[in-house]
């Protein structure tokens, strides 16, 4: 045992994280201060997490440069307790749905999620329109349907693999079981990787398993309805069946592409497969690189043009609006975020709170330290993990919505593998890299997930309390009027993903004079908004529309509708 001494990692590492909080505060808050959804996030988690993780990371270099040079990791390579680990990350995954986040999908992206799957449990890919509301049919489903048929159909504008695999287990079991499934196959991929990369170094096994379990992202994205859960298990199962190579390992790992690429939109896979491609080359595998390039070439030939071409043949050519799944459209559409969005120090800052502390320093010593010659020969898998990672990290597009900054989601397991490569530079005779330190961070990372846990339930709670008092209106049709709150639109929904019911649920802001009125000659209405959504806690923004104030005029000229009441829980 050796005597306490500093942690250069830990206090250089907690120095740059508040270093970089206090950038982002200056440059985000102080100079701009915007009321879009990133900058409220960052100003009630993500700054808040970094600041205590930062400091609480300082604090425990000081003492955590010194431990025991011969720690047992064996436990990193027995299969029982590593798959014990994952087994309960997983059902804190699966719980946390009803108790943290109260089995309410917050965002229009899972809302639509669980709307495939709806669809998809009753044997269809969409819902038809009734008759009766196909005028309103923008009212009820606003935003991510399918432009084919939309006349008379509500289909998703997702492809529909992460809504079937959510289809499935809602017949057999619990929806809810989808992500918890797939953290346990993508965590599992993402250990025989590891020991794959690390055959004689169990500790840094043990690293890249614990940047993954300490992530607050991974635990809490898994617990929605969310594309990204998917996307990082089968990213890691993809990696795990190219390292094994072979016919077998080679043409599994292209099938996983294409359902990778099915998923929800086909482009999301290619920024981490893309560089593999690179690597192939540089390491003259001509018939990998060969295979790989043929199977993304079928992905897009599958998800861009024949599903939409089969879409157009069941439901009927685009209506509302124009299709955009093109290869062009897609390029067009990140040009124009990254012009209009790219904020770095603010988009990171929430990747960065919502997991360990210590993964960003350790990728970057893994990437800084990497074997050159070796890489640029094809001959270190740190090289496209680190391409893809890094690449994507560097776009820093807005994501609206996310637990953790979910656009890097897919690159958790990457940062993880870089994180362990990292930690090998490290541990050298002499060195500081100990158990104590990965101990202290680990504790930093409980501390500073506790918090942004109950942050998110604090935030989530209110909308989900809100969506309850919406269904339980005696009334036939609910307008939702937004004006004033953060994404009150996104309530206009139905009960689990099924667009009809009653009360039918409609967003003010799609509705015109002529429409209002064939619902109050017809139907009891009742109103959701600020009086109510308020005083729920629902997050305020000072907006305002004067088209559906002048809705709102008219309604109360004519005596339509009753204001619903808060629910105060």
């Amino acid at each position: 045992m050796t005597g306490s001494r500093p942690s250069w990692l830990l206090l250089i590492s907690g120095a740059l994280i508040l270093l970089w909080a206090g950038l982002a505060w200056v440059a985000e808050i102080l100079l701009r201060d915007g009321q879009a959804i990133a900058y409220y996030l960052f100003r009630t988690q993500d700054v808040q997490a970094l600041l205590m993780g930062g400091g609480a990371l300082m604090l425990a270099g000081l003492f955590a440069g010194g431990g025991r040079t011969g720690t047992n990791w064996r436990w990193a390579r027995d299969g029982r307790m590593v798959g014990a680990l994952i087994l309960l990350f997983a059902l804190l995954a699966w719980s946390g749905n009803y108790w943290l986040l109260e089995g309410y999908a917050l965002s229009r992206d899972e809302q639509v999620a669980k709307f495939g799957a709806a669809a998809m449990e009753q044997g269809w890919l969409g819902w038809q329109i009734p008759r009766q509301w196909v005028e309103y049919r923008r009212a009820i489903m606003p935003e991510f349907f399918s432009p084919f048929g939309a006349d008379h159909v509500w289909s998703s504008a997702y492809l529909p693999l992460n809504s079937a695999f959510r289809a499935f287990w809602g017949l057999v079991a619990d929806e809810a079981l989808a992500g918890p499934v797939l953290l346990v196959a993508g965590l599992t991929a993402l250990w025989r990787v590891a020991l794959r990369l690390f055959p004689d170094r169990p500790d840094a096994v043990a690293v890249t398993l614990l940047m993954a379990l300490c992530s607050t992202q991974l635990l809490v994205t898994g617990m929605t309805p969310y594309a990204m859960t998917a996307h990082f298990a089968l990213n890691m199962v993809w990696l795990a069946l190219v390292l094994r190579g072979g016919a077998w390992g080679h043409g599994a790992a292209g099938l996983v592409a294409l359902i990778l690429a099915g998923l929800h939109q086909y482009h999301y896979p290619f920024p981490f497969l893309l560089p593999f491609l690179f690597w192939f080359a540089l390491g003259r595998r001509w018939g990998a690189l060969a295979f790989h390039a043929g199977v993304l070439g079928l992905a897009i030939l599958i998800w861009a043009k024949l599903w939409p071409s089969m879409l157009a043949d069941l439901f009927g050519p685009p209506a509302d609006i124009r299709p955009s799944a093109g290869v062009a459209d897609k390029v067009d559409s990140l040009f124009d975020r990254l012009i209009a969005r790219w904020h770095p120090l603010l988009h990171l800052s929430r990747f960065l709170a919502w997991n360990n502390l210590l993964l960003v320093p350790l990728a970057l010593v893994g990437l800084g330290r990497m074997d050159w010659r070796r890489a640029l020969r094809g001959e270190h898998v740190a090289l496209p993990l680190a391409m893809g990672a890094f690449g994507m990290a560097a776009l820093a597009m807005d994501q609206g919505y996310g637990w953790g900054y979910r656009y890097l989601h897919a690159f958790l397991g990457s940062f993880a593998l870089l994180a362990g490569y990292g930690w090998t530079k490290l541990r050298r005779p002499g060195g500081e890299a100990r158990s104590p330190l990965l101990a202290a961070s680990v504790v930093v990372a409980l501390l500073t997930g506790s918090f942004l846990m109950a942050r998110a339930h604090h935030y989530v709670v209110p909308y989900a309390a809100a969506h309850r008092l919406i269904l339980s209106a005696d009334a036939d049709v609910v307008l939702v009027d937004p004006r004033g709150g953060r994404f009150v639109t996104d309530l206009a929904r139905g009960r689990e993903g099924v667009p009809v019911g009653r009360p039918m649920v409609m967003a003010l802001g799609q509705l015109d004079e002529e429409l209002v009125d064939h619902l109050c000659d017809r139907y009891s209405i009742a109103i959701f908004d600020s009086s109510a959504f308020l005083p729920m806690g629902l997050s305020a923004v000072p907006w305002d529309s004067e088209p559906i104030a002048d809705l709102r005029a008219h309604m109360e000229k004519r005596g339509c509708g009753r204001t619903l009441a808060p629910a105060l829980e």
